[in-house]
C-alpha cells in the first residue's frame, strides 16, 4: 500500500504543477524588437505616421502602421496606437531627448488581449530609422 499512496502523491503534484504552468508561461517576458520608418501624414492627428520596417514579434507584423493619437502640453509624452487585423493595443511614448523614449502598452484586444510591452526607442543618426527594443509578456497585471 505506501506504494500506491507514494504513486498518488507524485501523480497530485504532477497535477498540481501542470495546473500552474500556463500562468507561470503567461507572464514569461520576451525579447521585442522592431525597425520604424516615419513620414509626414497631415491626416493623422500629429501630422505623421511611423510604419513597421521590421518586427521579431509576430503579431505586430512589417508594414503594420503606429498611429500617434495626442500629446501632453509639453509634448514630452505621447498616446498611441497599434491596430492589426484582429487587434489593437494603446500605449504612451515619454520621451526623455529628442531621439530617446520610453513606451508602454498594457492590455489590448483580439489577438493583443493581455498583452504587456515595454520599450525603449532610439534612432539612427538621422532619425531615418526608429528602433524599438524591450520585452513583451502576456498575462492580467
Amino acid at each position: 500500500m505506501p506504494s500506491i499512496h507514494r504513486s498518488l502523491a507524485a501523480l497530485a503534484t504532477f497535477v498540481a504543477l501542470m495546473a500552474f504552468a500556463p500562468v507561470a508561461a503567461a507572464g514569461t517576458h520576451h525579447p521585442f524588437h522592431l525597425d520604424k520608418t516615419c513620414a509626414e501624414d497631415l491626416s493623422q492627428p500629429l501630422g505623421y505616421i511611423c510604419t513597421v520596417q521590421h518586427s521579431d514579434f509576430k503579431w505586430i507584423p512589417t508594414g503594420t502602421d503606429v498611429h500617434y493619437l495626442s500629446q501632453n502640453s509639453s509634448g514630452d509624452v505621447v498616446q498611441l496606437s497599434i491596430e492589426i487585423a484582429n487587434g489593437r493595443t494603446d500605449g504612451a511614448c515619454t520621451w526623455t531627448s529628442e531621439r530617446d523614449a520610453t513606451c508602454v502598452f498594457d492590455a489590448g484586444t483580439g489577438r493583443l488581449t493581455q498583452l504587456h510591452l515595454d520599450v525603449v526607442v532610439t534612432a539612427n543618426a538621422d532619425e531615418s530609422v526608429w528602433y524599438w527594443d524591450g520585452t513583451y509578456w502576456f498575462g492580467r497585471n
